[in-house]
């Protein structure tokens, strides 16, 4: 077994393939990552949009607007990670002239440790039925 190893490295052919197989494993290793990270940004910045949506549109038929928002953004990401107000997750809702707006920031991680903050907005007129 070592006699085999030992010719496998002297031949200069094998040992270059080997070498520069081996720079290559990074490389491709980072690529899967970014791909993995920007699907799972894609995805979440979709889930924020619509929680946003949801809660304007849940919030506009109710009596009290604000707090029907908050409460159908947080039901909306029911069983998301860290999807509660105040963890990771913050919903801001103002009424002003008929037209309730609700935000939507959602903080998760990426692979890495890197922080991400999703920003989802929506506004809606009372009355109207979307």
């Amino acid at each position: 077994m070592i006699k085999m190893i030992r010719k496998f490295l002297k031949d200069r052919k094998a040992a270059s393939q080997l070498i520069s197989s081996a720079a290559l494993i990074p490389i491709l290793l980072f690529i899967v990552a970014s791909i993995a990270n920007i699907s799972v940004v894609s995805n979440m910045q979709t889930l924020v949009n619509e929680a946003a949506f949801e809660g304007a549109r849940i919030g506009i038929k109710s009596d009290t607007p604000e707090q029907t928002a908050q409460m159908a953004v947080a039901n909306f990401g029911d069983g998301i990670t860290g999807w509660k107000i105040g963890d990771r997750l913050s919903v801001i809702t103002s009424l002003k002239n008929d037209t309730l707006t609700v935000e939507v920031r959602y903080t998760f991680y990426l692979l890495g440790g890197w922080q991400k903050i999703l920003v989802g907005r929506s506004s809606l007129r009372i009355g109207d039925t979307p």
